[in-house]
């Protein structure tokens, strides 16, 4: 069955089961249940969907969970929200946000997964060779569970512990007391999503042969690997209460670690991925990784096919002048800014010696700058970018549109950046506009890759102690990029080595929907996500000649500070779902 059937299945199947039937059989017109598990395009169209509805995704439109078409990353020190008139600015970012309105940003209690995908296991263990051979039904076996441990991996990070339900539950069939459970222990959670994916990576063929979008063992193995860093990084930071409902006992983070390190090596070396590198401009080369769509160093993707069945990302982050509607919906901070390294120096630019010019704020940095962001004068879809807020002529100011602020400058609009950057990451590029329309857009949506992999191994191996070690899982990534000093960090060691790890994943996985999770794990997010956004604001400057220069200024690029409480640190259960089973006990705080 080609892909285009299989996406028209996806969209039109539904089960119609019969009670009664006064002629005794099935209407023929409906696919019935018993149907499904007698063909495998059928089985494939019902797994596809479970993909589908799947909480992986980063780039489709966040909509009025951060405010429309405002993506995760404004929930994080990366990034503020454009829109100063959306939940994101004026709710989620100060914090103010809980169980009094039972509405808080990327909430996902995955139950309705959670049941496909334990019923489809049920039936699929029951299929005949009729249907699937061994081999078949063993990696749709394999789907399934990887699927079902990213479910309860996406639960654990957001809740802590919650109730692990292995079997497909019926009203008629299945007992009040498991039908309603208890909330099992944070340290239970991750333990079944590390079992599932490792029962996944025995039974999932090394790729799909020519099916994209399809999880191959490699990353069951990536799974392992992220979910057993979290692990580690709650036990060791986190707080163990309620009788583990949230936390884990800090004696199991060096298992944890180890773990994730073990995972991490084994991609590594046998997966036969590798760092994608096939331009000669390290910038570029980190830009085209995002929209290439190679397999390379992709290890798991969710696909989009454009016009036909698209995301919306250029449609919302598109650079103000550039956009058919709305756009730059993310105006990055500059505390990002502030994470890239200078090139020739290897330091960061609030470092001594590092280099750093406040009146050139934009050179001489570590090539995934550019490959990320979006600044002053950089050559976008056949244009520069544009960010001025005014020009200076002979000592006079010019503020009006069209001769004083540049085309994407702060002010021109509400719409435009707030901070004096765009985001370039995941965004089409041209040589002329290409006013890519609402769901049009088909950047696959990378969800592990090789490069996330060598950053686990070196956390995970800090973590342990093992510092060299962790030298050489960071080596490869910032020689990739670019970068021209420190490549194994030979100047930090401790804590200052361990940070420096830290920062180097917050730069590589920018945009990626890394960051958020990543402090609230370190615990570190009271600082990190306690913040006012600060940006970089140019003036440009006319001479008599007509020849231009700029100068920058930092500026408070939000009014209201963004606040992170301790209670964030795990999402509320919510009123309602604690009404409708109140053996769910809420978490701290709420």
């Amino acid at each position: 069955m080609n892909r285009n059937t299989l996406l028209l299945l996806l969209l039109t199947l539904f089960f119609v089961g019969c009670s009664e039937d006064y002629l005794n059989q099935p209407p023929l017109d409906r696919i019935t249940d018993s149907d499904v598990w007698r063909d495998q395009a059928l089985i494939d169209a019902y797994i596809y969907k479970i993909y589908d509805d799947m909480p992986w995704d980063y780039l489709k439109d966040f909509g009025g969970g951060a405010g429309w078409g405002a993506h995760r990353e404004i929930l994080s020190d990366l990034a503020r929200s454009t829109y100063a008139w959306t939940p994101a600015s004026n709710t989620f970012r100060p914090g103010n946000w809980g169980t009094a309105n039972n509405t808080w940003p990327l909430d996902w209690w995955g139950y309705f997964n959670i049941w496909k995908i334990n019923y489809a296991l049920q039936n699929i263990e029951a299929v005949g060779q009729d249907v699937l051979t061994p081999e078949e039904r063993d990696h749709r076996l394999g789907e399934l569970y990887f699927m079902r441990a990213y479910c309860y991996f996406a639960m654990a990070k957001r809740y802590g512990g919650v109730p692990i339900i292995l079997e497909p539950q019926d009203p008629n069939t299945t007992p009040e007391e498991e039908y309603f459970p208890e909330r099992d222990t944070e340290q239970a959670v991750y333990d079944q999503v590390l079992s599932d994916a490792q029962l996944a990576f025995e039974l999932l063929p090394h790729r799909w042969n020519g099916l994209k979008g399809r999880a191959g063992k490699w990353a069951a193995k990536a799974l392992e690997s992220r979910a057993a860093l979290y692990a580690g990084s709650i036990a060791k930071y986190g707080t163990y209460e309620m009788d583990g409902l949230v936390g884990l006992p800090s004696s199991d983070a060096d298992a944890y670690y180890q773990q994730a390190l073990d995972a991490s090596a084994e991609i590594i070396s046998n997966s036969g991925h590798t760092l994608f590198n096939q331009y000669p401009d390290p910038a570029e080369n980190y830009y085209r990784l995002f929209v290439d769509e190679t397999e390379d160093e992709t290890i798991f993707m969710k696909v989009w096919l454009p016009f036909e069945k698209g995301h919306s990302y250029d449609f919302y982050n598109t650079p103000y002048s550039y956009r058919v509607d709305w756009g730059s919906s993310m105006s990055p901070s500059k505390q990002l800014m502030d994470s890239y390294e200078m090139l020739s120096t290897g330091l960061l630019p609030d470092e001594e010696g590092s280099g750093y010019d406040p009146q050139a704020p934009f050179d001489n940095r570590d090539p995934r700058f550019k490959g990320t962001l979006l600044t002053d004068n950089d050559i976008f879809q056949g244009s520069r970018i544009e960010t001025w807020y005014a020009t200076e002529r002979n000592g006079e100011l010019d503020t009006n549109t069209g001769t004083g602020k540049g085309k994407d400058g702060m002010g021109i609009h509400p719409d435009a950046t707030k901070t004096g950057a765009y985001v370039r990451k995941y965004l089409n590029d041209s040589s002329s506009p290409l006013l890519i329309q609402q769901y049009y857009s088909g950047q696959d949506c990378i969800i592990f890759r090789l490069g996330e992999i060598y950053l686990n191994a070196a956390e995970a191996a800090i973590e342990l102690g093992l510092e060299e070690e962790a030298r050489g899982y960071i080596e490869p990534i910032r020689t990739r990029a670019g970068l021209q000093q420190h490549l194994r960090l030979e100047p930090y060691s401790g804590l200052e080595l361990r940070d420096r790890i830290r920062n180097e994943r917050k730069i590589e996985l920018a945009f990626e929907d890394q960051r958020y999770w990543d402090v609230k794990r370190w615990r570190i997010a009271e600082e990190a996500l306690s913040v006012q956004i600060m940006g970089i604001r140019s003036l440009r400057h006319v001479d008599d000649q007509g020849q231009e220069t700029f100068t920058y200024e930092t500026i408070v690029a939000e009014s209201q500070k963004m606040n992170f409480f301790p209670r964030h640190y795990y999402f509320p259960i919510g009123q309602d779902r604690v009404n409708n089973n109140p053996k769910l006990i809420e978490n701290p705080g709420y």
